[in-house]
Parts: C-alpha cells; structure tokens; sequence
C-alpha cells in the first residue's frame, strides 16, 4: 500500500512514468488477492486417521485427501491446524505443506504425527490455506473431519500388584477352587520359569532333586479404590497430564490382574469394566477430562472399606493441605514430586505407603520402578506376570 500510495504521487507531481510503477503494483496486488480465492473455490478436502486412538508420543498415520475441480494446479497449500497433528516430528513448528495438487483430479497426502499430549483432536478447526503466487494475501478453506483423532495418556507397564491391607478376606472375597497366589495350599507341582522361591516345597524339592512348588487358591476378587486429587491438577496443564498418566497406569495394571477397580476423579466413584470396551471408555475419559476446582474438604479420601485405598496428588498440594498420615492408616499415597531427581535414602516406616515420583521425562521409568518397590515392601500377592497393558 506505501509502494502504491510513494508511486500515485511520483505519477502526480514529478512524473507520469511513475503510472506504469502504480500500475504494476495494482496488478500484483489483485493478483495476489484473487487468485488464491479462486484456487480455494475448486478445493474440497477431508482430514483422517488409519486408527481413532492412539496413545500420547504414539506415531499414526494422517491422511489429506483432497479434489481439485479446477483444469489447472494448485500451488502453495498447507494444513492450518495443532501443530500436533499438522506437522513432523521432526520440525513441530512448521505446518504440512503440498507442493502441488494436480487439476481435475483427486489426490492423498499421508504423513505420520505423534501427539505429545492427550486429548481429542484436533482442538479447533482445521482449515487449508494459500497465498500463491504473491503472499499479498491468504484464503482459507474448512477440511472436513471425519472422525476425531483421541489421544488417551501415556500408560508405564508395571509388574507387581500389592496385597490388600486389613483382614485376609476384606474386600477380596472368599477363596476359589481354581488356582493362584492367596489362598490355602492345594498341592504341589513342578517349578515353572517366574515362580516365586517363596513358594518352593524345600522338602519335595529335595527328594526328587528338582524344584518343586506349592500350589494355592486364587481369591474370588481384589478391590482396589483409586483416588485423583483434582485440586492438585489446577496448578498447569503439565501437571494434570502427569497425574492423568499415573491413575492410567495404576488403574489398567489393576484392571488387567481382574481387580474390581474404583475410580474418583469428580468427586464420585465409579467402578471400571473389564475388558476391551471397558478399557476404551476409561481412557476415552481420560482424554477429555479437565481438572475442577474442589473444596478443601474433599481433598482427604477417605479409606474404602475392603480392599487397597490409594490417593495420587503432589507434593506441593500435600504440603499445603498438611498431608498427615501414620503407617497404620488404609490409605497409600502417590506424590507427584517437582524434582527430577529423588535423593536416595532408606525408606522409613511410613515410606513403605508413599511412592513419590518425580513429572517430565523421569516419570515412567520411575514410576515402574517405585512401584516395584511399593509392592514387595507391602507384600507381592500375585506373580510376576508378562501380560502387557
């Protein structure tokens, strides 16, 4: 607009030559402004994914399709949208651009995105855009959706289950025929690779000169009763997403080990179904979920009856609200630490109901192996199991 304006007046009081510069500068200008208004008009596109969901930092393949109506090329297209979706891995901050979509023809780009954090996306609409050939100017044009990208959280493997706290049978149920790792000895049988030596008949063992374990009775059902401080998830999004992550974990090892799992993360209970359904409407929830203020209150749980208690918040939240508890309470608490790294000492009395991990990058490598720990302090209850999450 100043190239116009300078060469308008050049063209009035020194020279009508200048004419020719304004006149240039007109004709780049409604190029420039047309012509990407008139790509647009012969654009159709959709976004897709190969799956629904996916997990956070998981790679998954994004599909353009896209028509071009008009006889001749578009040029200068890329995807306006979260850059979680909308770019490459390897260079986040730049958008996904087309060199060229073909005329009269229908064309499919495809590229891998890797959400780092959880959510349904994408967040806000996503739109192709073009400032071909000058820049003057850039068109928009919707993508149409067809199905919502659900990020569910990152999810650490974990190994041990801890034993229930109070009387054997409180909240498990009564013991079973069938076989398993609580319940009262019904015989013997040949050691099996992950076996504990806990288990090994020394007696048997030595009169046929090989291993020989105990077999015993499996409890009808565990219960376990998980409580997310949602106060604590108030303070930044990265927290949230940490803590999300934690009651991931913990609430789909449970869930795998056919515990009868409650969940508190409104306020209210709710007991998670098993199974593959199950699974993917806990996580879906996960997604989706934001973090709401609560009264002070209902920031202790209170201990359920039967079964294991565990209460996940941070260590700046349990320091504010004086988180007190002694070794004999029901209640087992996760911390969610700012530091990086944890100094190294000998876990107390109280510290064998207390995993403090620290949030980033050390969470799940932490997290898999604090809980370890957590769990034979407070008694391993079930084998080491090589199912996966």
């Amino acid at each position: 607009m100043l190239a116009l304006l300078a060469s308008l007046l050049l063209g009035i009081y020194v020279s009508s030559q200048a004419f020719l510069g304004t006149a240039a500068i007109l004709a780049v200008g409604i190029i420039g402004s047309v012509w990407p208004w008139i790509a647009m008009k012969g654009i159709r596109g959709s976004l897709s994914w190969v799956q629904g969901r996916c997990e956070e930092l998981e790679a998954v393949k994004t599909t353009l399709t896209l028509e071009n109506r008009w006889p001749w090329p578009a040029f200068g297209l890329y995807v306006e949208a979260d850059h979680q979706i909308a770019s490459l891995p390897s260079d986040p901050d730049q958008p996904i651009s087309l060199s060229m979509v073909p005329g009269l023809a229908r064309s499919q780009f495809e590229w891998e995105c890797i959400p780092g954090t959880r959510g349904i996306y994408p967040t806000r609409t996503v739109k192709l855009a073009t400032a071909f050939p000058f820049g003057v100017w850039t068109c928009y044009r919707d993508l149409v959706v067809e199905t919502p990208l659900i990020v569910w959280p990152h999810t650490t493997r974990l190994v041990d289950v801890p034993e229930s706290q109070g009387t054997p049978n409180s909240g498990i149920g009564s013991t079973s025929n069938q076989i398993g790792d609580e319940g009262d000895w019904m015989g013997v049988r040949p050691y099996r690779p992950g076996d504990s030596l806990r288990q090994v008949h020394w007696a048997q063992t030595a009169r046929r000169d090989q291993l020989v374990v105990f077999e015993r009775q499996s409890k009808a059902r565990q219960q376990v009763s998980i409580w997310l401080d949602s106060g604590a998830a108030l303070a930044s999004s990265h927290v949230a997403d940490d803590l999300i992550r934690i009651l991931a974990s913990i609430s789909n090892h449970f869930v795998n080990h056919s515990w009868t799992v409650r969940v508190n993360i409104k306020g209210s209970w709710q007991v998670l179904q098993p199974g593959k359904q199950g699974k993917q409407k806990w996580m879906d929830q996960l997604a989706s979920w934001t973090p709401e203020s609560t009264n002070d209150e209902t920031f202790f749980p209170t201990a359920q009856k039967g079964g294991l208690t565990i209460g996940v918040t941070t260590e700046e939240r349990s320091e504010t609200k004086r988180l007190i508890t002694n070794p004999t309470d029901s209640i087992s608490w996760i911390i969610l630490t700012s530091n990086t790294v944890l100094e190294k000492t000998e876990p107390t009395l109280f510290d064998k109901s207390m995993i403090r991990i620290p949030g980033g990058s050390m969470l799940s490598d932490e997290l898999s192996s604090q809980w370890k720990r957590y769990s034979q302090q407070m008694g391993v209850t079930s084998q080491i199991m090589s199912r996966t999450n």
